[in-house]
């Protein structure tokens, strides 16, 4: 087997995205079946909560509250080919979450990256469209404490700019 296929294949077992043939070399079948993969894999899903946590606080808040966390860390491991730079994982993260199905999900990741851009000088403007009031929810994940009551549903936007004193203002669309 060449260096090149037998890097791609390592990579894929460390992804999860490879499954073992029986044609693959001895060295191949020998990684899958070892206890030292299993332990790399932990140690990297660990490095990338470590990491999102620290980086990404407002999101990785919300999948934790909303048992996704996991799931959706392992995910990302999967499908995205990570930087082993940590100021490129949180972009990374978030970008990957901003289409999310769960609207919720999406805008704070969404609002949570161009917070990001700002804070880097960026001299962008962003809106980010809300179903939610985002007020509550952001105050509640931003905090770690849990909302107290459910966030009216409705229209709003947040508009995220280096041009305002707290970098965003929330507003009603209606």
């Amino acid at each position: 087997m060449d260096l090149a296929s037998q890097q791609r294949k390592l990579l894929g077992l460390f992804k999860s995205t490879y499954q073992i043939h029986a044609d693959d070399d001895e060295y191949i079948q020998t990684v899958a079946q070892s206890k030292h993969l299993q332990e790399a894999k932990t140690n990297i899903f660990l490095w990338r909560v470590y990491v999102l946590e620290r980086t990404c606080a407002l999101t990785f808040r919300l999948l934790k509250r909303l048992n996704l966390l996991e799931k959706t860390i392992s995910a990302f491991i999967m499908e995205c080919n990570i930087s082993p730079f940590r100021e490129t994982q949180a972009p990374a993260f978030l970008e990957s979450l901003s289409n999310h199905d769960d609207r919720l999900i999406a805008s704070v990741s969404q609002f949570e990256l161009a917070l990001l851009k700002i804070k880097q000088g960026d001299p962008g403007s962003y809106v980010v469209p809300w179903t939610v009031e985002p007020s509550a929810v952001l105050y509640s994940l931003a905090n770690d404490i849990p909302l107290k009551e459910k966030a009216p549903e409705g229209a709003y936007k947040t508009v995220i700019s280096g041009d305002f004193p707290f970098d965003f203002v929330v507003r009603n669309v209606d």
